[in-house]
């Protein structure tokens, strides 16, 4: 998988999942969040200030790292990019979105932006569900 950065303001682990619907939250160093609970998001390590440190009085976490100044700029590169495949693969289903207005569907067709395999849904009420194959192009739920 690509290395596509980190966002400046959170340590590079701050995603956070759960392994099944009834179990906790988990960051990517494996830290169950349970043992923060009750504290307030400034209250957790994970989230950083401008200056790229913890908020003051933030309890700690041993797995704490922040982003390097590369990391971040992958990271603001792969957004920029992001926007403009959206705003390329949004007016390019434009007409499909309109074709299936009303009605639920799905297909896969050529991505407008990567000219990869872009797989749509749309739903009864008009929200598009989109995700191209091709890693770090583009993909979304409304």
């Amino acid at each position: 998988m690509r290395n596509l950065g980190y966002p400046a303001h959170s340590c590079i682990h701050a995603h956070f999942h759960k392994a099944t619907r009834d179990s906790p939250y988990i960051c990517r160093a494996g830290v169950n969040t349970e043992v923060w609970r009750g504290l307030r998001y400034e209250e957790t390590p994970c989230f950083l200030d401008d200056n790229g440190h913890s908020q003051p009085g933030a309890v700690h976490c041993a797995h704490l790292r922040r982003p390097t100044s590369e990391e971040i700029a992958a990271f603001e590169q792969w957004l920029e990019q992001n926007r403009k495949n959206m705003g390329i693969v949004n007016a390019g289903i434009a007409d499909w979105r309109k074709a299936h207005q009303g009605q639920s569907a799905s297909e896969v067709v050529e991505c407008p932006a990567c000219k990869g395999r872009l797989h749509l849904s749309i739903f009864y009420n008009g929200h598009v569900h989109c995700r191209c194959e091709t890693e770090g192009c583009v993909a979304w739920v409304e």
